[in-house]
């Protein structure tokens, strides 16, 4: 479940002296147009690297870097291992360096559109709830988290493993990002890289821990999936329906008519018959995704 950190590696971690911008910068792609005397950036395949004299940052997707897609989960060996290979390249003690960000994200194969479940989660203490460019997020200062069309996502960056068979699947991805700030408040000290390796990695499993806790104090809000028949009674037909699950219509008509108004008895009697209808179909969509999330958790 961990996708994209962001490790950061200085001089005092380094037992012998290393030029950081001649030898590591000789080994990424260099931004010309962004670097200069005092700073190198670039990039190590799919990984953002800043360089300077005292101090090397870099960030990127882990599951990317092994496989080009993150609609694969790393095993929890995995990030381990991904480190060490991404120190050898660049030739830097990758395990010693200081952890600035971790993402830990589920990829969650729904019954119904990403978008549809949105509605449902509401309300969160302490969080901004808002939808941006079809993505709902919830933000602090230093951490967030975000649920978003996956199967979209991968089609906008042509995602190598994005198979046509994937292609008509509903994939919601839930994914949350830890800043430096919150995880030195956290767990009280700088996480360093060697605390994210092995399956017994207590800072993964209480990151992953979060990620679900964070989901379950989520306000959830109940809803009926809309499904009607495709005319013009139909839509009024559900549309009647939904509305009166909050309001008192008989009361609404009655409180818009004179009493012994023959035609408000009539339209309370058609009212009261079409509300008497059961061909909607009702499902627990709240449900469901409480049991992804709860799955990726107790999978990881």
């Amino acid at each position: 479940m961990v996708d994209t950190i962001g490790l950061t590696i200085d001089q005092s971690m380094v037992n012998t002296s290393i030029d950081f911008m001649a030898e590591v910068g000789a080994k990424i792609n260099v931004d010309i147009k962004s670097s200069n005397e005092y700073r190198i950036i670039g990039t190590y395949r799919n990984l953002h690297v800043f360089i300077t004299p005292s101090y090397v940052h870099i960030e990127g997707s882990l599951p990317k870097y092994r496989y080009g897609s993150n609609l694969v989960t790393l095993s929890r060996e995995e990030p381990g291992n991904i480190i060490d290979e991404i120190g050898a390249a660049l030739g830097l003690p990758l395990r010693d360096a200081f952890v600035t960000r971790v993402d830990i994200a589920a990829n969650l194969e729904m019954n119904n559109s990403p978008k549809s479940y949105f509605p449902y989660l509401s309300f969160l203490r302490n969080f901004d709830r808002n939808i941006k460019s079809g993505s709902l997020y919830y933000k602090q200062k230093w951490r967030q988290f975000y649920f978003y069309d996956k199967v979209m996502e991968a089609k906008k960056h042509h995602d190598p493993l994005l198979t046509p068979g994937l292609c008509q699947k509903h994939i919601l991805r839930y994914e949350m990002r830890f800043k430096r700030q919150w995880l030195e408040y956290h767990f009280d000290h700088k996480i360093k890289a060697i605390e994210l390796y092995g399956e017994t990695s207590d800072v993964c499993c209480e990151l992953v821990a979060e990620w679900y806790q964070k989901y379950e104090d989520i306000v959830k809000v109940g809803m009926v999936k809309p499904a009607f028949e495709m005319t013009k009674m139909g839509l009024f037909d559900w549309l009647l329906r939904n509305y009166s699950r909050k309001n008192d219509i008989i009361k609404l008509i009655d409180s818009c008519s004179a009493k012994g108004d023959r035609k408000a008895a009539r339209l309370k009697r058609e009212v009261s018959a079409m509300l008497k209808k059961c061909d909607h179909e009702d499902e627990d969509m709240v449900g469901e995704l409480n049991r992804k999330v709860w799955d990726a958790e107790e999978a990881y």
